[in-house]
């Protein structure tokens, strides 16, 4: 049976973050020989759509407070709706609330189609960072509760997530469906790691630490950089790499100058090649993701990958399914995080053993977790299918 199906989010490249990437990777997975995927999304000014599949843009001004992210208007993109409808959707998939979300529900509603609505993200503290008030915080959330309880199904990317979208007010059930990750498994090569070296001009036996993702304090970062100034203080040597950038960034810089840490801390900036990405994986001794913000962050399975152990909060709902064996768990403090890092810089093969063990079990790969996916698309479609029969009896 072939499909066309439509993933619908507010990011997708070049905005760098982990639900653009999720996007990215379903529409590449599912369009193919047999169906057809493509992407709707707010335009941007440095687009360059040239994926093998469409992506349908629309109307879009900068979010305020994070320059990098677009505010859609499909309401007022015409043409877009003029081409959107000549698509013969089968299906339609959300992967946000926002204005690409109601752009897809409104499609499933017209067309009599499913609708799949994806939680991803913990949005409450993002509104909280930007609006003051408490009462409109809480009445934006009820309208995301709304939002997904509109849709014919809801999934999330782990058990974890539900009790964060219970809190928003959600009362409806959910299906889990997991995340993949786009780096193929991956081994540490003397030419590999020297590249690094010299990139980042790192010594040969200097451990390396790394962080890959939203440079904001909802991330958990202030406690990352402070645990690194303890070790810096206590005379522990290593080097720590920041990936990304965000809103954040310059206080970042900062707070690393403060606290003398200018020639341990290296912020890389934006790396799009992921061969990169992977090499710097392969050359950490951890990556340092105490993030209390993520659902479930792709990330981790990137590391996994690369044999790279992950160091995450005890509780977090990224921690899910995170043992001794296959990653480290620390209480929500900064000493506890200076010490886990002291560990591993004292321990390098217990850490080697451990990021190995979250090859073994952490990682999946998108095209096994796509597939998925699409089964439970032909199912919804048939449900659809069946309850449509029986109204026309």
């Amino acid at each position: 049976m072939k499909l066309t199906i439509g993933q619908f989010n507010e990011s997708f490249p070049p905005i760098v973050d982990g639900v653009a990437n999720v996007v990215l990777n379903y529409a590449r997975c599912l369009n193919n020989d047999q169906n057809a995927c493509c992407v709707v999304t707010p335009k941007h000014p440095d687009a360059q759509d040239d994926y093998g599949f469409d992506v349908h843009r629309f109307g879009s001004i900068k979010v305020p407070t994070r320059n990098e992210y677009r505010v859609g208007m499909p309401q007022m993109s015409t043409s877009f709706w003029v081409g959107l409808k000549k698509i013969p959707f089968d299906i339609v998939h959300a992967h946000c609330p926002f204005s690409s979300g109601i752009a897809a529900r409104s499609i499933a509603r017209k067309r009599g189609i499913p609708f799949v609505a994806t939680f991803h993200s913990k949005y409450k503290d993002d509104f909280k960072a930007a609006i003051k008030s408490d009462k409109i915080v809480e009445n934006i959330l009820l309208k995301i509760a709304g939002f997904y309880e509109s849709a014919d199904e809801v999934w999330i990317v782990n058990e974890a997530s539900l009790d964060t979208l219970r809190e928003y007010g959600f009362r409806g059930d959910v299906h889990v469906m997991e995340n993949g990750c786009d780096i193929e498994p991956k081994y540490a090569t003397e030419p590999v790691l020297g590249e690094v070296n010299k990139r980042f001009g790192l010594k040969p036996d200097e451990p390396l630490f790394m962080y890959i993702g939203q440079h904001v304090w909802q991330k958990n970062l202030k406690m990352v950089i402070e645990a690194l100034g303890k070790l810096k203080a206590d005379g522990e040597r290593f080097h720590m790499l920041f990936v990304g950038d965000g809103a954040k960034r310059a206080d970042m810089e900062q707070m690393v100058a403060e606290l003398n840490l200018a020639d341990s801390v290296t912020f890389t900036g934006r790396i799009r090649d992921r061969d990169t990405v992977a090499k710097i994986y392969l050359r950490s001794s951890a990556m340092l993701f105490p993030s209390l913000y993520d659902t479930s962050s792709l990330v981790p399975r990137e590391a996994a990958a690369c044999g790279c152990p992950t160091v995450f909060v005890k509780g977090a709902s990224t921690s899910q399914g995170i043992t001794e064996q296959n990653g480290f768990l620390i209480e929500n403090k900064t000493e506890s995080l200076a010490d886990t890092v002291r560990r591993i810089i004292h321990e390098p093969e217990m850490a080697k053993c451990v990021g190995e063990s979250a090859r073994q079990t952490i990682y999946r790969s998108w095209q096994d977790a796509v597939k998925i996916a699409y089964e439970r698309y032909l199912y919804l479609i048939d449900v659809n299918k069946s309850r449509l029969a029986k109204r026309a009896e």
